[in-house]
């Protein structure tokens, strides 16, 4: 999977968290800003830059239970460099861009386990989604401050847009999806290197 991530400002990953949010339930319901702290429909969370994810680098979180009245926590989960293709930080050349991909086993539930495919005579395809993550992921991208105060969204209308849903995907089908916000944006942020303008995510099975 293919991640393409732009501001109209420059890419700040030292005082800025970009996030990536998935939601792989299956139940199709898109992770909204709103509801960062409550966690409704996080499954993963993929942080670019902030002092947690060292700069201009990712990290990788699961959204769990708690098992509390705390409710749900995010885990971070161990680096997978195996798993990651390439991340470039600055794809644009001029520093307003960057770009991710990835093998989806990146998105392994903590105490899951990667498939193998079964012994068999016959060549067989490797599945690439880890056990317990559905083939139906809803994504949304969002700006946020170093503690997760959510910014700017992709959506038009900002971050308290909840009709978002572009990224409602079938990750077993190719697909290639830009979104990309007008100029000036409908929804405007005073820190342009959180004012998130374009996304695309192409997927490969």
């Amino acid at each position: 999977m293919f991640l393409r991530y732009r501001v109209l400002g420059t890419l700040d990953f030292t005082n800025l968290h970009y996030l990536v949010v998935f939601n792989t339930s299956g139940n199709g319901q898109t992770p909204y800003a709103p509801n960062i702290q409550s966690y409704v429909n996080y499954s993963f969370i993929l942080v670019f830059g902030g002092t947690q994810a060292a700069g201009a680098a990712y990290a990788v979180y699961q959204v769990v239970n708690s098992g509390t009245s705390a409710g749900f926590q995010t885990v971070l989960l161990p680096q997978a460099p195996q798993y990651v293709t390439s991340f470039n930080a600055n794809s644009s050349g001029t520093g307003n861009e960057f770009t991710f991909t990835f093998n989806r086993l990146l998105l392994t539930p903590l105490g899951g386990s990667t498939p193998s495919p079964a012994p068999s005579p016959t060549p067989v395809v490797i599945p690439t989604l880890a056990s317990g993550v559905s083939s139906e992921w809803a994504i949304n991208v969002f700006s946020a401050d170093l503690n997760n105060n959510p910014i700017d969204a992709i959506s038009n209308g900002g971050v308290s847009d909840v009709t978002f849903n572009a990224f409602v995907v079938d990750t077993l089908q190719t697909f290639d999806i830009p979104v990309n916000k007008p100029t000036p944006p409908p929804v405007q942020v005073s820190n342009l290197n959180a004012q998130v303008m374009a996304v695309e995510i192409i997927n490969t099975p």
